[in-house]
């Protein structure tokens, strides 16, 4: 265990640098200035606490360090998160003593959805069990502002957010609609056929250099039972372009 630790920060800390050695795949982005890359411990991207009452995991895509107050962002927000987390299990275990104890679980790992010059963003899935039937799940989504240094909402993307939402829920439904079809192969369901509304759903862009398309996380019992697990529905972002406000654009344009 000591040995993986070991091994996992190192590739931790190495990422940024590997990136910079490896062989690029297509030309530089001409218009990223030169920037001394931040030094981040390896720790700052890993939470962990273990008890009988609880197991607490939560970890930060190594694309982030780039981003130092983003990374202090989450990780504030994740050791909020542990200290009540703890607070709740040591309770709940110890009201169960002399029956049936159970361990509460906890566990968020980020990881990265979109990198260009001016964005980047981070999808989690967030798990918890505490005791009952199943666990639970929350998805969710950051977009970080790379040159404003804070986070955006999806709609903050867009000239007209209202527009732009009104365009991608059709396009969100019918490729909602294909992938139950698909997961279903035929089998007919009590209910769970209504397309929801994706707006109340962390969205997400994706791609590498540019955005080509959207994500949409959509969490059990949604738009299917829990056996169906996340729906994580992907729509084309190239039709979406004319709605971007002009200093997104380049993100969604540039090759």
């Amino acid at each position: 265990m000591k040995a993986c630790h070991i091994l996992l920060t190192t590739l931790l800390l190495a990422a940024p640098a590997m990136a910079q050695t490896a062989p690029l795949a297509s030309a530089p982005r001409a218009s990223a200035p030169l920037q001394a890359e931040p030094e981040l411990p390896a720790t700052d991207l890993l939470l962990r606490y273990e008890s009988p009452a609880l197991s607490f995991r939560w970890s930060l895509a190594p694309e982030a360090a780039l981003e130092p107050a983003l990374v202090t962002q989450m990780r504030t927000e994740a050791l909020a998160d542990r200290q009540k987390t703890i607070r709740e299990a040591d309770e709940a275990f110890k009201a169960a003593a002399g029956g049936r104890q159970y361990q509460t679980q906890w566990l968020e790992r980020w990881k990265p959805q979109a990198e260009t010059d001016q964005l980047l963003a981070l999808s989690a899935q967030q798990y918890s069990f505490t005791g009952g039937a199943h666990g639970n799940l929350l998805m969710r989504g950051v977009i970080w502002d790379r040159g404003a240094g804070r986070r955006i909402s999806f709609g903050e993307l867009f000239k007209d957010e209202k527009a732009a939402m009104a365009a991608l829920k059709p396009a969100f439904c019918k490729a909602l609609d294909a992938e139950r079809a698909d997961r279903r192969q035929g089998q007919k369901l009590e209910g769970f056929t209504d397309c929801p509304d994706p707006s109340a759903y962390p969205i997400l862009p994706v791609g590498d250099g540019r955005i080509g398309s959207f994500l949409i996380l959509v969490p059990p019992y949604e738009a299917g039972p829990w056996a169906e697990g996340v729906y994580e529905i992907t729509v084309d972002a190239d039709p979406f372009t004319a709605f971007v406000l002009p200093r997104y654009l380049p993100a969604f344009t540039r090759p």
